[in-house]
């Protein structure tokens, strides 16, 4: 007899601007240069090229690539990589607004 799926609730996946990152930050081939000016060993260009086709980054990867995006003037938090989180409802995210355009001005 197969075990049942007890998932309560499926997660969802948050939806980031990955590819525009990588854009910004002048494509492949320097974001791998800045990676490696940071300490890190970088991945391999068809890794990133893959982070730019799937608009995601793995976990072990985020904190650096938001670090990058950060020094760069293109976000001030990794929240402001976010496109959508699929966890909010529309209140949520109506509140969010609001309180984004409040803090803007």
């Amino acid at each position: 007899m197969p075990k049942k799926d007890r998932t309560l609730f499926p997660p969802k996946t948050p939806m980031w601007k990955v590819r525009d990152m990588i854009e910004k930050l002048g494509g492949i081939g320097p974001m791998t240069e800045k990676l490696m000016s940071k300490g890190f060993f970088p991945p391999g260009a068809d890794t990133i090229q893959g982070w730019s086709t799937r608009n995601s980054l793995p976990g072990a990867w985020s904190p650096a690539v938001f670090a990058l995006a950060q020094d760069a003037g293109l976000i001030k938090s990794p929240i402001d990589a976010l496109i959508r989180d699929a966890t909010l409802d529309r209140k949520a995210r109506a509140r969010r607004r609001a309180h984004q355009r409040a803090n803007a001005s």
